[in-house]
């Protein structure tokens, strides 16, 4: 497995390295490291006398990036299921470098370190964590400090939406050598629609009715495949007229570990405004999320996308021949 992991020498970023290197993945991992550096595109001197060598900076900065790098890959090639590191330093705008660089290098997971705890800090998230888990074509795991000495995983949420991409969460379920006191939570949220006062009609409705036995259904199925794997799980199904608030405080309350979630805005259209849900939970959760993602959809779909565009653009005319 690929494991792409970002640093940035903040300490979100080295507790990311930290959580990537002793999570329990039945696979060896190799790891590409990655830092970018950001040439300034201005920078105010106090005296204009004296000019910033922009090329002396930028070599500085690179050094100081390999430095850290080598240490971090160091501190991974430690752990017995990390096969190989190889640190990686890029120049240019930080979002559009990692994210070119998780399609070339074909990782399967990308790893990002969060912005804090603070619910302030939280919607912030940080632009670069925020912009790549967004965008990217890739699983994207973005890790927040839990203060434990080792992430811990005794408890781990899925977030249903009864859509086929949730079953990429079971694939990453599969991928964690998990322990078997681990709790896993299936979670499904039922929206009531309250913003158009439909939810009086609709627990009362025959298509509310039918949409509640399919969602009992998924879950049972999801169930059942999870304690083939020998793993406890708690099932709940929750009616709320705000889905991503209904998960975010079930977080809360049941002490989440890794809340899971699948993207179900395939392509970069939809992923700019990246499912309410899967970018609510990314925001405000107090635990670190996986968005879990299969990167040939979201190639599928951006092709999609950029042949509309294109067709949608204006002809040339062509000059008739007389």
């Amino acid at each position: 497995m690929k494991i792409l992991l970002t640093h940035d020498n903040s300490q979100a970023s080295r507790h990311a390295i930290d959580f990537a290197a002793q999570l329990p993945l039945r696979r060896p991992i190799d790891v590409d490291t990655v830092e970018v550096v950001s040439p300034p595109l201005l920078i105010d001197s106090p005296n204009a006398e004296l000019p910033l060598e922009i090329g002396e900076f930028l070599e500085g900065e690179i050094q100081n990036a390999h430095q850290e790098l080598d240490e971090a890959c160091r501190t991974l090639e430690g752990r017995d299921h990390v096969h190989s590191a190889h640190p990686h330093v890029l120049v240019g705008p930080p979002t559009a470098k990692l994210l070119e660089f998780a399609e070339s290098s074909q990782a399967d997971l990308v790893v990002l370190g969060a912005i804090g705890h603070s619910a302030i800090k939280r919607i912030l998230l940080g632009s670069v964590s925020d912009y790549v888990a967004t965008h990217s074509n890739t699983s994207t795991l973005v890790v927040r400090p839990s203060g434990a000495a080792e992430p811990q995983l005794d408890r781990v949420m899925l977030a249903l939406s009864g859509r086929p991409e949730d079953a990429r969460m079971l694939h990453w379920v599969r991928e964690l050598k998990l322990r078997p006191n681990v709790e896993i939570h299936l979670v499904r949220v039922l929206d009531l629609f309250t913003f158009y006062r439909q939810d009086f009609r609709q627990t009362s409705s025959k298509a509310w009715e039918r949409q509640s036995v399919e969602a009992q259904s998924q879950i049972l199925d999801f169930e059942t495949e999870l304690q083939k794997l020998g793993l406890n799980t708690e099932t709940h199904l929750v009616q709320a007229d705000h889905v991503g608030d209904a998960l975010v405080n079930y977080i809360d309350r049941h002490g989440i570990d890794l809340a899971m979630t699948g993207d179900s805005d395939s392509g970069l259209l939809t992923r700019v405004f990246l499912g309410s849900v899967s970018r609510h939970v990314l925001r405000h959760a107090s635990c670190s999320v996986l968005i879990a993602r299969d990167r040939r959809d979201g190639m599928h779909a951006d092709s999609r996308m950029a042949g509309q565009q294109s067709s949608a653009l204006p002809q040339p005319h062509s000059a008739g021949v007389t």
